[in-house]
């Protein structure tokens, strides 16, 4: 089961994070041994409303950028993939919002900064992902679908799904990508084992 987060987990990637890639990072995660049952990827599709900037007041129609347009080839592929089922959410706008930089310009000038056009931008909020693993698990636990669950997640949502799984005796593995421990405490004790899995390009 991989969530979104696999994008932070891989980091940066000279052409981005590709469904070639993606799909090759989740496989890592089997031991020899283990056979796959099915690939659960977790997501939202691109957000491709119409919404008017606030200090501009210029409608922003998000279809045609290339993000939108990135992303749902990306989800295309990802979805063709061999033994992938895709679940997807769905991205609600929260309203524009001040970005990073522009509150640190703000709060380190002496005098008042209005912001630009460019320093808002559309908050998107994912819905529906959470429900969807929390879902999708207690069925292969309840139904014993499966024996062991390979989680790639640093949500600690995830944690009444994994221990709905290990008292119905289902074993969890969490992976993380970083050799240091990047993951929460509380994923750690509430799964079985920690693999850590070096990613590839």
């Amino acid at each position: 089961m991989v969530s979104p987060r696999l994008d932070q987990l891989l980091g940066k990637q000279p052409h981005g994070i590709t469904a070639d890639i993606m799909y090759r990072n989740a496989l890592l995660a089997l031991q020899p041994g283990e056979n796959l049952f099915r690939v659960f990827y977790y997501d939202c599709p691109p957000f491709g409303g119409k919404e008017t900037n606030p200090i501009s007041g210029q409608m922003v129609d998000f279809k045609p950028l290339g993000k939108f347009q990135a992303r749902t080839l990306f989800l295309k592929e990802m979805g063709e993939k061999p033994f992938v089922a895709l679940r997807l959410g769905e991205a609600r706008n929260r309203g524009w919002t001040l970005s990073d930089s522009f509150i640190k310009r703000a709060m380190g000038a002496k005098v008042h900064i209005p912001p630009a056009a460019t320093d808002v931008f559309v908050n998107l909020e994912q819905k529906g992902v959470d429900m969807r693993i929390g879902i999708d698990v207690a069925t292969l636990a309840l139904k014993r679908i499966a024996d062991r669950i390979v989680l790639i997640s640093g949500d600690t949502d995830m944690i009444p799904a994994m221990k709905l799984a290990r008292r119905e005796g289902v074993q969890v593995a969490l992976v993380d990508f970083a050799a240091g421990g990047g993951l929460h405490r509380q994923l750690v004790e509430d799964s079985d084992e920690r693999r850590i899995i070096t990613p590839v390009p």
